[in-house]
């Protein structure tokens, strides 16, 4: 006998869904103790799925796969899975079926990214997307109870198949976090997540989850119905087992009333075509606010539950499996891919040669300097579970660094991101000190002192006094010499540069800046302490500027020479947001301080001569107290959030217009000279390869990550196009332009060697326009009108590419094979049966 459909509330005439819960890894040692006596074990052949009866006919299928530190669907793991439902298809003893993970911390990361990677064929890649849909309705389908169990990190796929089963639970555990992260990637869930999501919690829910790729905690998935019940990390087999059980008895129907918000408002919204269309238009608002329109993915994947939500669930995954296959072929997704599987690769390194190398665990570390900086590292630390002790001059002092690090967590709080209980265990693992009481016992100490070279060797020097032989010193400079640091050490092996980037709570870079002296043992140890506080570590060379720093500085100076040449503050900023920079040179002066960025700017100048222009807009700035947003007004006037153009710093530009550029130009002007410096940067030794230099980009200034990095823009673009442009540069605009000698010997090859190469562009000749002086008003028009002349052939371009693209969706690729129907068993109970009606 067929089994019957199961039968469950109904959504524009949407057939039933299947809601289910993300296994995620239990503790060996709950497993070891729990009472149930294991009856039945199935694991012959399997690599990744193992399935064992507990109790009364209640299975567990354990997802471990074998030789792997995470669970991840691969190929192969797809085709066990496939094969294991087909084999449960037929059970008829089986009464309710616990998904879970035997990986600590971790329940299912997803689609294995570097399969993503090699797809590119769109046709292959709708493919992929119906044949994971086929697999998990099938698993879903299965008759009898199916129930995920998260405990660790559900991500992407480990979330598709989870809301394919009847009920999902969620530990407490920190590291549970459930998410669709797929648009991070340049696509979209495309396994049945954008389609069954938004039926199971409502639209406006589940839009902000797939269009953000978020990632929620138990309780707060909870709240939002992405999940049933949140249970404890420690006993997670057993109340999976009650629930269950509770479930099996006909009481699960309260579980499945709360999964979408039923107040008058939401349901005004989501229940009419009125109210739908405001969902969709914001939805849409907030994506371009965000992304600027960079990103196609959230676009596509909100394109998709418009065209899909209220029709059928197999022609949701239709639309779903298409989009996901135009998407996948995007030079954007594999940009943002390949970003990823960097990143990867970094969390498998410990920054040295010495693959076996671990460096020393910091249990315990210290911080000199209570400013913003050393408040924010010791907030840091101490978020991770490290105690900390600040030291600096006097008390009064010392309590700044507390009111930074309070100031970060209670902005945590407010946005439920952390309790009140947790925000006060943090702040008692930081103590401060006027002295160097308690440094005895730190592994690690951190610099974050006045940036004064004669200061810090002091400092340094009176530190060493206090701390242990083996204490690793670092110290936080962002410009300053390390090896020149180092010689107020008598142990310079272990001192090294850990350079935390500006507000440390939020970027996510750490620069590794090893000296001449500095010791493997103490890059592992920083490399991997790195990596414990959540950051992504590069290792660069000592040197003015180190690599971040030492490539951006030159890119803001450059923004500096277009103000005095009569471009307005609002069209350079304008320029390098539609470049996709997170915020515009001129705005980021003003996030930095104004007379930070002039003392890291005299630093460079000083190493990189006629290489950088110079200016003496800075130094006004600084002298009319226009430091920044920390004084409230620089280039830009702030009150609260508000951020406004002060045409008082026309003023002090006071100079004569002498040429306006288009857009293009703008943008080439200040992004081409930091690949020339990039190219030194590698030839030097500063950076190891190509890819740090991306990745430090990307993670330490937020450079467009949906162009794949500074040097993967440049391959792009082809390096001999940007050296036609650098030399014509040079003509129009000095030296500073000049193409490196390490650059030019990339002309062929590229950064990465790739060898298909962009076809050769002349370089555009830079046009002068002779004017008197003219006010910042003025100047703005003729930008704007430059610059909209330049949209307007990007638009036209954009126009017959889109046509292209569309005319190519018409030729659409063959469906993929369905999977053999197998025929239900005619064994199974009644009772099951019901409850299994009843949950979808």
């Amino acid at each position: 006998m067929k089994r019957m459909k199961p039968k469950g509330p109904q959504y524009f005439n949407t057939p039933p869904l299947r809601y289910s819960i993300t296994p995620y890894s239990i503790n060996s040692s709950i497993l070891k103790n729990h009472q149930f006596i294991l009856k039945q074990k199935d694991n012959a052949m399997s690599k990744a799925f193992f399935l064992e009866e507990i109790q009364d006919n209640i299975h567990v299928l354990y997802f471990d796969l074998q030789g792997e530190s995470v669970n991840k669907f691969n190929t192969a793991v797809m085709e066990e899975l496939r094969g294991i439902t087909e084999k449960l298809e037929k059970r008829s003893d089986i009464r309710a079926l616990l998904l879970m993970s035997r990986k600590p911390g971790i329940f299912i990361a997803g689609a294995d990214v570097a399969e993503i990677k090699d797809l590119k064929d769109e046709a292959k890649g709708y493919e992929v997307a119906r044949q994971g849909q086929e697999i998990f309705k099938r698993f879903g389908e299965l008759p009898f109870l199916t129930i995920s169990v998260i405990d660790g990190a559900c991500m992407g796929g480990g979330t598709e198949i989870s809301l394919a089963c009847d009920y999902r639970l969620a530990t407490d555990h920190p590291k549970t976090k459930i998410a669709l992260p797929e648009v991070n990637l340049g696509i979209l869930p495309g396994w049945g997540g954008t389609s069954r999501l938004p039926r199971m919690i409502g639209l406006q829910r589940a839009l902000d989850m797939i269009l953000t790729g978020r990632n929620y905690n138990a309780k707060r998935a909870w709240k939002n119905g992405v999940v049933d019940k949140v249970i404890p990390h420690e006993w997670a087999l057993e109340k999976a087992l009650e629930f269950a059980k509770e479930v099996l008895a006909g009481i699960g129907e309260k579980y499945l009333k709360r999964r979408k918000a039923n107040d008058p408002a939401t349901i005004v919204l989501e229940k009419t075509p009125v109210g739908r269309n405001i969902i969709f238009s914001q939805a849409e608002k907030m994506v371009l606010k965000k992304t600027h329109g960079h990103y196609p993915a959230p676009l596509k994947a909100l394109e998709v539950v418009k065209k899909s939500y209220g029709k059928p669930l197999e022609k949701a995954f239709e639309i779903e499996a298409r989009a996901l296959g135009q998407l996948i072929v995007t030079d954007i997704c594999k940009n943002l891919v390949q970003i990823f599987l960097w990143t990867d690769e970094i969390k498998k390194e410990n920054g040295t040669a010495k693959k076996e190398l671990t460096g020393t665990e910091v249990r315990k570390a210290g911080v000199l300097g209570a400013g913003v900086m050393g408040g924010g590292i010791a907030q840091l630390f101490a978020s991770k579970e490290i105690p900390v002790r600040v030291k600096d001059i006097d008390y009064n002092v010392v309590s700044k660094a507390f009111q930074q690090a309070a100031k970060v967590l209670k902005e945590k709080v407010k946005r439920r991101r952390l309790s009140k209980l947790e925000f006060q265990q943090i702040m008692n693992r930081i103590t401060g000190t006027v002295d160097y009481s308690g440094f005895k016992n730190a592994q690690l100490v951190v610099e974050a002192i006045v940036e004064d070279m004669n200061i810090k060797k002091k400092v340094l020097a009176e530190l060493e006094q206090h701390v242990d032989t083996q204490t690793v010193i670092a110290t936080n400079t962002s410009s300053l010499r390390v090896d020149e640091m180092s010689q107020a050490l008598k142990h310079k092996k272990r001192f090294i540069g850990m350079h935390f980037f500006n507000p440390v709570h939020r970027m996510p870079l750490i620069e590794v800046v090893r000296g001449k002296s500095t010791s493997a043992e103490a890059v592992a140890t920083v490399f991997n302490l790195a990596k414990k506080l959540g950051k992504t570590p590069i290792v660069v060379k000592d040197g003015p500027g180190f690599l971040v720093n030492r490539l951006l500085v030159p890119y803001m100076v450059e923004a500096i020479s277009l103000l005095e040449e009569g471009h307005t503050v609002e069209a350079i900023d304008k320029a390098m947001l539609n470049f996709g920079m997170p915020m515009g040179p001129i705005e980021l002066f003003d996030e930095v301080g104004i007379d930070v960025a002039y003392k890291a700017a005299k630093v460079l100048q000083n190493f990189m001569g006629d290489r950088m222009a110079e200016s003496p807009i800075l130094e006004r700035m600084i002298e009319a107290g226009r430091l920044g947003k920390k004084s409230g007004k620089g280039f830009y006037r702030y009150q609260g959030k508000e951020k406004t153009y002060d045409p008082a710093v026309d003023e002090l530009i006071d100079v004569k217009h002498k040429l306006l550029l288009d857009e293009d130009l703008m943008q080439k002007r200040m992004v081409y000279p930091m690949i020339n410096e990039a190219a030194r940067v590698l030839e030097e030794g500063v950076a190891l390869r190509p890819r740090d230099v991306d990745v430090g980009m990307i993670f330490g200034t937020g450079f467009a990550p949906f162009r794949g990095g500074l040097l993967t823009y440049a391959d792009k673009v082809g390096v001999k196009n940007v050296i036609d442009q650098l030399k014509q540069f040079e003509k129009d605009f000095g030296k500073r332009f000049k193409p490196s000698k390490a650059l030019l010997e990339l002309a062929d090859s590229g950064f990465y060697g790739k060898k298909k190469k962009p076809a050769r562009k002349a370089a555009p000749k830079t046009k002068t326009v002779k004017t008197q002086k003219t006010t910042q008003t003025e100047k703005s028009a003729k930008v704007t009108k430059s610059t909209k002349v330049k949209e307007s052939k990007k638009s036209t371009k954009t126009s017959k590419e889109t046509k292209k693209v569309q005319k190519e969706k018409t030729s659409q690729p063959a469906k993929a094979t369905k999977a053999k129907s197998t025929t239900k068993s005619t064994k199974s109970k009644q009772s099951t049966e019901k409850v299994k009606k009843q949950s979808k």
